[in-house]
């Protein structure tokens, strides 16, 4: 009796969770993260049910590959955060810790689709090749079966590299330089890229030995480690006038098309990083008084990003097959299967957080609390996509 009336109130926890937004919760940021899900599932939305001519420059469609780079600055941004924070209060990063709490976050729901994926192959005799990269984080570099492993498998490598690169930074240098870290970043990816692309024909920053390897594509990451570090350590964002805030992003997108218009391969997610940056950073620390940028829905949409982002792979094909009545009726018939299907998609992905997420989650805040001088997790949109 008392165990059912424990998971009754482990239940209720996580859909309070789910619904009500923490005192110190950014909205800005919970709009950001719903745009970058939104984008993401646009993209393999239109390819999957077959977009009409016109909804092809729909910006939902046309940028949604775009959508994982807006993903990057966000987890840059909150883990630099974190990380940076506890350096300065401490000196020293709780390596295992750390990886535990963001393992706690992302392993659980994660391994349950390669599990998922398993047993299908198991019962209907599919070939498992490559889903020993899942299992390995490493899908960003070898053949895989979970869809959009590679960017999963991108931000696990960043968990694993960011400490200890900032560790090795705080023994060498004084915080107040450690600015430096992502700003070597930022400018060593162009560079390797430059290297690989070398000789190849236009467009190559798609290649899969381009996009996907960290080593090529993690630029959303290092910027949003290097807003992290002005947050926490350097001029703060948090104190500037918004005019000032207005201004700084306005560079950074003009320096975005410029870097753009050099090279569009080389310099293509260097772009992306400066551009969803230039709206984190104007968005980090500022308080709306909109009703439309503090409707709850995009909190609720935020938390549960994750679960689309795997989800929605899997359950496209068969919401579509559903949906395909609709394909012959143009742009409306177009907009209402997204609008579906997306609501398909976050009603499993709801699903999926308080059985399977929200468990491990309230575990987490029991076994390992958050250090006192450590912002809580909450206050920044939850989780990598």
């Amino acid at each position: 009796m008392n165990e059912a009336l424990a998971l009754r109130r482990i239940f209720i926890e996580g859909v309070q969770g789910l619904l009500n937004p923490p005192r110190n919760n950014i909205a800005n940021l919970d709009v950001l993260r719903s745009l970058a899900i939104l984008l993401v599932f646009g993209g393999h939305f239109a390819g999957e049910f077959g977009a009409p001519a016109r909804m092809k420059t729909f910006p939902m469609v046309y940028f949604g590959w775009t959508g994982v780079d807006l993903f990057f600055v966000l987890s840059g941004l909150l883990i630099g955060m974190q990380l940076w924070k506890e350096l300065q209060k401490t000196g020293r990063i709780r390596i295992p810790t750390f990886l535990l709490r963001r393992g706690l976050r992302i392993w659980p729901l994660y391994y349950s689709f390669v599990l998922l994926i398993l047993a299908e192959g198991l019962l209907i005799h599919r070939n498992l090749s490559g889903v020993w990269s899942d299992v390995l984080f490493l899908s960003n570099y070898f053949h895989h079966q979970i869809g959009g492993g590679w960017s999963l498998s991108t931000e696990e490598q960043f968990y694993i590299s960011i400490p200890i690169l900032m560790l090795l930074l705080s023994r060498m240098a004084k915080l107040r330089h450690g600015w430096m870290l992502p700003v070597a970043w930022l400018t060593l990816l162009p560079v390797i890229r430059a290297l690989t692309l070398r000789g190849s024909s236009a467009n190559s920053a798609f290649r899969s030995d381009v996009f996907s390897p960290i080593h090529t594509h993690s630029d959303g990451l290092a910027f949003g480690v290097l807003l992290a570090w002005f947050v926490i350590v350097g001029p703060g964002i948090l104190q500037m006038r918004t005019a000032l805030k207005v201004l700084c992003a306005v560079l950074m997108i003009a320096l975005a098309v410029g870097l753009y218009s050099l090279s569009r391969d080389i310099f293509n997610f260097t772009s992306l990083a400066l551009i969803y940056g230039a709206a984190t950073f104007y968005g980090v620390g500022l308080i709306s008084s909109s009703a439309v940028l503090n409707w709850r829905g995009f909190y609720i949409i935020s938390r549960l990003s994750y679960g689309v982002y795997l989800n929605h792979f899997g359950l496209l094909p068969i919401v579509v097959r559903w949906l395909s009545p609709l394909r012959a009726h143009g742009y409306l018939s177009f907009c209402i299967a997204y609008l579906l299907t997306f609501l398909f998609c976050l009603a499993t992905a709801a699903l999926t957080f308080l059985l399977i997420e929200w468990p491990f989650l309230w575990l987490r805040s029991r076994w390992l609390a958050a250090p006192k001088h450590a912002r809580p997790a909450t206050a920044l949109p939850v989780g990598a996509p």
